[in-house]
């Protein structure tokens, strides 16, 4: 996907703040807290989450990949709009759910509800293929006791122009995890469908997993990194631009991904995170 300008995160394009370099940034890294009833709670990164002891909480956490483990970091998929960490002051429309044709003469608004689900649900089985990764994804809003980061699916353009399709924080080394990423609805409509109930599922979760491979600090890959024995099965998810056709393809990490930096693992301190736009491409 085409790579943007990299811009500290809270920072609105023509809202008084600067362009900026990926740079390194000293942030108090905060002792992980440890209850007895969180003792199995790995660390991410060099960095905790302090977890909510609340059974509710907790309950969020739970990955569905290996056993009912407590996961390192909790992602909300966020379905109603709001104000992200990426544009404050603007306050974005919810997906709608009516404006997405179906080829079976309806709209994703008929089940909105098993939509949603199935978007999770495919983005779960993308992070469940990766070892190294222990999270939980939601669907859930508000009340919980820690570090969350959302991704927002909204019915909006671009906030960067160009037909950007999604944007996300940069966060090599998984440093933090309270990140925040955009799904432009806006910008997914205007491909060139329509589309079956499941390729819409298939097109929103693999932007949404991109989004959330960004904050977990998996950069873009050139195709020409991507093995090929791997084409015939799936796309690799962290291509920097992807064509309509393998929008509707199961896609997947393929390549040996370093979510961490070797100088940002030796720094040992945050990074503040810039900002990654993700496009089409027409090759």
């Amino acid at each position: 996907m085409v790579v943007g300008p990299h811009r500290v995160a809270g920072v609105p394009p023509g809202g008084g703040g600067k362009l900026a370099r990926s740079v390194y940034s000293c942030r108090s890294v905060r002792a992980y807290v440890v209850t007895m009833a969180l003792a199995g709670v790995l660390l991410a990164g060099g960095c905790g989450n302090e977890l909510s002891v609340t059974p509710a909480s907790k309950a969020l956490f739970v990955s569905e990949c290996d056993g009912e483990s407590l996961a390192t970091d909790l992602v909300i998929l966020d379905w109603s709009g709001g104000a992200s960490k990426l544009y404050p002051r603007d306050d974005f429309p919810g997906l709608d759910f009516a404006a997405f044709a179906t080829t079976d003469g309806g709209t994703l608004a008929d089940d909105a509800d098993a939509f949603q689900e199935a978007v999770r649900g495919e983005v779960v089985h993308i992070f469940c293929g990766i070892p190294s990764v222990s999270i939980a994804i939601r669907d859930e809003k508000g009340g919980v006791g820690a570090e969350v980061t959302r991704v927002y699916l909204v019915q909006a353009p671009s906030q960067a122009g160009g037909g950007q399709i999604g944007e996300g924080e940069y966060d090599p080394c998984n440093l933090q995890h309270d990140n925040s990423a955009l799904v432009f609805g806006e910008e997914l409509r205007e491909l060139p469908g329509p589309y079956s109930f499941d390729e819409w599922v298939t097109i929103f979760a693999n932007v949404t997993a991109h989004e959330i491979g960004h904050t977990l600090g998996f950069p873009h890959i050139a195709r020409s990194d991507v093995p090929e024995s791997e084409h015939a099965l799936f796309v690799e998810l962290m291509l920097a631009g992807h064509t309509v056709a393998e929008m509707l393809r199961p896609q997947r990490f393929l390549s040996d991904e370093a979510s961490c930096p070797d100088d940002a693992a030796r720094s040992r301190r945050r990074i503040d995170p810039p900002v990654f736009t993700c496009g089409l491409t027409e090759q």
